[in-house]
Parts: structure tokens; sequence; C-alpha cells
């Protein structure tokens, strides 16, 4: 068993001069430790030196292809996932010299090539010493224990009896309890842990694992005292099992160290989150960060841009987060920070500000906005309080707040919201979507030009749920195309009633940037075999900018149908001008907020007359929507605005209502 003293801190550099100062910086215990093991050890090398001083050596042959083995074995060692001490084959060989040569042997020759391994991987010289006085303890150990049930080695190899090799066992367990006893004591004084919980935690594995080597020094001897050039042969499944324990190594790497950030994995934050809950440092907090958006950073500009994004914002929020506590990403496009619950507030408001600053990828700047939700501990498990904070996370972004921390009440939150996504998923198989229309009006005429399609959800034992209360989960539940594929045919169906009844009206429906894929056209053409009257797609500015070059054809395909197209929304998205030539639209449409308070001189006027005066110039039918009132109408008509939408001049109806509407209005005009 190849138990090092790895816990004693390593000297910043390889000067001499240095050294001295780490001793300087040892507590007094481990100086007096360092100093007792390292004389003691000493002193047993030097008493089997005495002992086997003038002695001729026998089977020199086999000495040295033990030895070449115990070296070959200390430089290669093994090490499990989990455990910080090391398991080298050395131990068999060593045990094999005991039984080969006496103990005598066995303390010189394996102390000898510890020290030889450890200069050779270049160990700081304190840890050389430590180490091999330690080794030396242990092996004299053992070799007074083998001394007592099988006295010395025999004359002739072939000689070696099932006393000797017995003797070997409990040899091993004297050599385990000492090395397992000595290897940690100085970490454990270091850190100011108990000895006794951690002899209690390590001495048993390493017992375990010494004596499953021994077991396999008999055969070495054998081998050895029969066939000695067979002995090397021994190293093809230990090279075996150096690989697999390499592997395994790894695997536990990549399950500890995401491999694209360089952050922790979830698991490996759970682990750590775990140990602090369990009392093991200060009372844990959790702040969980989520991109805003990113999906369309993946959309627009690939997966190998969002992917430099994800690298960089890791690189900062590690730096920010240095004096609070590791960050790990926990999903695609979240991070989180463990730290300590006092310090919270501080360490979000340290990641919000590495944030601030655009992230640069192959020349272009990308802002970043971010969402956090906090949780502080106690907790019953580190699953609980991640989910916690998950919670808090969902909460500030469906209420437009930058961060927010966890209350017992968003427990209920959560629970709604789940509720409310499963019952929406039956909704929409079990038609209980309604479809509300509200008429647009040609502004000079003042004749009914179309109806948009506003859908609403009459949901048991809630009445009419309005849209703002579930588009947003539809989007983020994958609901939204059965949703927009549902409403696309209620609404062909009622324009067809209509035109049943006489009445030829256009029809416009709301197009999300989830529901803009390529499937699309094929839906819609479908769908157009069955209507009575012209179909408009309104989609939205940050639609149409989330893939350019990909929705384009998406959308030339819905226009090469006969479908009209419309940007909704207009003016609070990025659109570029250019990239709005382009697109086969025929309509935009002001948004509301810029269409109030247009009967004074406002910046909101010079807005609406500007895009009135833009859309004309590329060929397009300006729309307002959000009308109040009579005079908001009378500017828009002043400032040529083609068609106008809003509460003043009707809200949204059933469409069993449009038909009587519609008459109404032709009245009222032809009047």
């Amino acid at each position: 068993m190849r138990a090092t003293t790895d816990a004693l801190p390593s000297p910043p550099d390889s000067r001499p001069a240095r050294r001295w100062r780490l001793r300087g910086k040892m507590p007094p215990s481990v100086r007096v430790l360092l100093v007792v093991v390292v004389a003691a050890g000493a002193a047993v090398v030097a008493a089997c030196a005495v002992r086997v001083a003038g002695e001729p050596l026998e089977h020199g042959a086999v000495l040295l292809v033990l030895t070449a083995g115990i070296l070959l074995a200390e430089l290669f060692p093994i090490r499990f996932p989990g455990n910080a001490e090391e398991t080298s084959f050395s131990t068999s060989f060593a045990f094999a010299v005991m039984a080969t040569h006496g103990p005598e042997y066995a303390v010189l020759v394996a102390s000898g090539c510890l020290i030889a391994a450890d200069a050779i991987r270049r160990r700081p010289a304190v840890k050389v010493a430590y180490n091999a006085g330690q080794y030396a303890i242990s092996w004299g150990a053992a070799g007074l224990a083998y001394l007592g049930l099988a006295g010395g080695p025999p004359d002739e190899l072939t000689a070696l009896g099932s006393t000797e090799l017995l003797a070997l066992l409990p040899a091993g367990v004297v050599h385990g309890l000492v090395n397992g006893s000595l290897a940690p004591l100085p970490g454990v004084l270091l850190s100011g842990g108990s000895v006794r919980e951690q002899l209690r935690r390590d001495r048993g594995f390493v017992v375990v694992t010494t004596l499953l080597l021994v077991a396999l020094a008999p055969i070495v001897v054998v081998v050895a005292a029969n066939d000695l050039w067979l002995v090397p042969l021994f190293g093809v499944p230990l090279i075996g099992i150096q690989l697999a324990s390499r592997q395994l190594i790894m695997d536990e790497q990549r399950a500890r160290i995401d491999t694209l950030t360089g952050a922790l994995t979830r698991r490996e934050l759970e682990t750590q989150l775990g140990r602090r809950l369990a009392g093991h440092g200060p009372v844990p907090a959790v702040v969980v960060v989520d991109l805003v958006d990113f999906s369309d950073v993946n959309d627009a500009l690939g997966h190998r841009v969002g992917d430099a994004v994800l690298t960089t914002v890791a690189a900062r929020l590690a730096v920010a987060a240095a004096e609070e506590g590791p960050v790990a990403r926990v999903a695609g496009d979240r991070f989180a920070l463990l730290c300590a619950a006092p310090r919270v507030e501080l360490a979000a408001e340290l990641l919000a500000r590495v944030l601030e600053r655009p992230v640069t990828v192959e020349n272009l700047e990308l802002d970043v906005r971010a969402a956090m939700g906090l949780a502080l501990g106690p907790a019953d498990s580190a699953t609980q309080l991640l989910r916690e904070a998950e919670i808090a996370l969902r909460a500030a972004k469906d209420r437009g707040q930058p961060r927010l921390r966890f209350e017992a009440d968003l427990h209920a939150e959560a629970a709604d919201r789940l509720a409310l996504a499963s019952d929406l998923r039956r909704a929409i198989g079990a038609g209980e979507l309604v479809v509300h229309y509200q008429p647009k009006l040609d502004i000079r005429s003042g004749a009914l030009a179309g109806v948009e399609a506003l859908v609403r959800w009459d949901r048991p034992g809630h009445g009419l749920v309005p849209p703002d209360a579930f588009i947003g989960l539809a989007e983020r539940t994958g609901l939204i195309r059965p949703l927009t594929s549902a409403v696309l045919g209620a609404a062909i169906r009622d324009q067809a009633a209509w035109a049943a009844d006489g009445l030829q009206v256009p029809v416009a429906v709301n197009l999300s940037a989830r529901a803009l894929h390529a499937g699309v056209v094929a839906e819609v053409r479908t769908l157009l075999a069955g209507a009575a009257g012209a179909l408009e797609l309104e989609i939205t500015e940050t639609t149409v900018m989330r893939d350019p070059e990909r929705d384009l054809v998406v959308l030339e395909g819905l226009a090469a149908l006969g479908v009209r197209l419309s940007v909704d929304d207009f003016g609070t998205g990025h659109s570029s001008l250019a990239y709005l030539a382009r697109l086969p639209v025929a309509a935009l449409k002001i948004d509301r907020a810029f269409v109030g308070g247009l009967d004074a001189e406002t910046a909101n006027r010079s807005i609406v007359s500007t895009t009135v005066e833009l859309g004309h110039q590329l060929g397009l039918e300006v729309v307002a929507e959000g009308v109040e009132d009579d005079a908001t109408l009378a500017t828009l008509r002043a400032l040529g605005c083609d068609l106008a939408q809003g509460y003043g001049i009707a809200r949204p109806m059933p469409a069993g209502a449009v038909p009587e509407w519609a008459a109404a209005r032709a009245a009222r005009v032809s009047a």
C-alpha cells in the first residue's frame, strides 16, 4: 500500500532557501511528528543495514528482479476514484523479498525504491523524508511480525513452505495498520481535524488493500523460486490494472469537471454542497445563474459561437467567485455558485457585475443577460437547496426581475405552474382553447379590413384565462407549436363559417418564434385547403432576427402559398432596415407603446410619423394597434396610417359575434 503524505504543504518552488521557509510555516506538532518519524525510520534502516552487513548475498538475481518490480510499481502507482491515497503493487514484490531474503532486505530495498521513485517524481524533500521514515517503520514492524511467526528466510528458495508464506498475511496486517496510521497524521494536524476520526476512516481501506496485495506475494515467490524469467510477465496484468485505474480517474474527472467550460459538474456541486449541509463548513447558499434567451445565440450564430460564449461566461464567473466558492455548470446555459449564506447577496452582485460587459466572439460583441435565483441553507439535501434556487430563478424570469431569493410561497407558485403546464397540454387536445377576434379598421374609409385571432383558455374552474397567463409557459414547455396549430385551425374554420353567412374577412394569426419552423409551411398549406378567405401571419421583430437566413426561407415559403405576412410590435425589437427590406412582408404593425398620446406633439408622434413614412417607402401597409379613442384614430388618419385596431374600436369578441359587429359597422359607414 502506498499511503503517502501529500497533505503536507508543497514548497512554492524548488530553491533551497524556500525549503527552510516552509519549515518555519509548519505548526510545532507537525515538525515534531516529522522529526520523530524520520529519526525512527532512519534507525530502522540503520539497524537493518548493520544486520546484513558482511553477510553474503544469496539469490542475487531474484533480489534484483524483485527490486526492479518494486521500483517500477512505485513509479506507476494506482489511484482509486474518490480516494486521495495511492496503491502500488510494490507491496506484493516487497513482501516477496521478505519471504526470499528476510525482513532486513525488505526494509532496505522497499525504502530505497521509495526514495528513488519520489526523487524521480520530484516530490518535495520534506515529503520524501517523511514517506521514507513512515515506510521504514511500517516495514520494520511487519518484519518483526514475520520473524516472530516464520523465523528467517530458508537457504533454498524451493524450501519455502506454507508456514513462511502464511506468515506474510499477519505481517501484512501489521504493515497496513502502521502505515495507515502514520500516513494521514500530517494532514490531520495541519487541518486541525480529528486524528481518531481520520484513522477510523482510512485505516480499514489501507489494511484491506494491503492484504489483497500481500495475497499476491506468495505467487511471486513461487514463480521466482522456480522460473525467474516468468516474473516480468506479472507486468502484463499489472499494466492492465494500471490503465484501468487511470481510465477510472479520467471518468471521475469528467464526472467532476465540465469538459467544455472547466467548471464543476452538477454532481460534484451537489457532493460539495452535501458536505457543507452536513456541517463541514459554514451554512451554505446557492446562486443559480441562467443566461436569458441563450438559445437565440445558438440558433442565430451556431453552437460553436454558443460554446465560446459559455466558456467565457464560466471563466468570468470563476474569477468573480474566487473568494466565495466553486462555480458549476448545472445545465446547458445555467451555472451555480456555492457560497456562505451570509455572503449570498454580495456573491450575486459580483456575478452580475462581471456579466455586464459584452462577450466578444469572432469580432462580434454579444450582450449577455442573466437572471439569478438564490437559496440559503440549511436544507434537507443538496438537491432540495438547488431546486429552491431554480424555483427562485424561474420566478425571477417570470416577473422580469434580475434576481430573486427563494421564499416558501414560491413553492406554491411552482406547483401552480406545473399544474398549469399539465392542464394546458390536456386543454389543447380537449378543445378548451377559445379564439376571440379583434377587428381592424381601414382608417380612411372606416370599413372592416380584417380581424386578428387572439386565443383564450376556457380553463375549468377558472373561466377564460388571458393569453399572457399561458403563452410564455407554452413557449418554455414546447407546447407553442400544437397551440399555434390549434389557433390556426380554429381561425380557418371560423373564417369559413363567416363566409357561409356572407361575410368575407381576412384573418390574422400570431406566429411565435418557436412556431416558425420548416414544417409550418406544409402545415399551413394543408389548412389553406379549407380556407374561405385571406390568411395573415404576424411575426415579431425578435422572431425574424433570431436566425435571419433560415427564417427567411420559411417566410418565403409561406408567402409563396399566398399568405400575407406582417411584422408585429414594430419598434420594440432590433431589426435591421436592410434585412427588413428583404422580408416578404406586406405590413408593419406599430406597437401600442408608441400609439398612446398621439393627440399632442410628443416623441411618440414623431416615431409613428416616421414609421408610417418608412413603411410606405418600403411599399408596406402600416397598422397601428392599441387605439383607445377617436382622437388617436383621427391623428393616425392625419399621419397617413392605413389600418388601426384597439379597444377604442372594438374589444376582442367570440367568433359568433363578428358577423353582427361587421354588419353594424357597415351600416355606420354607409350612413
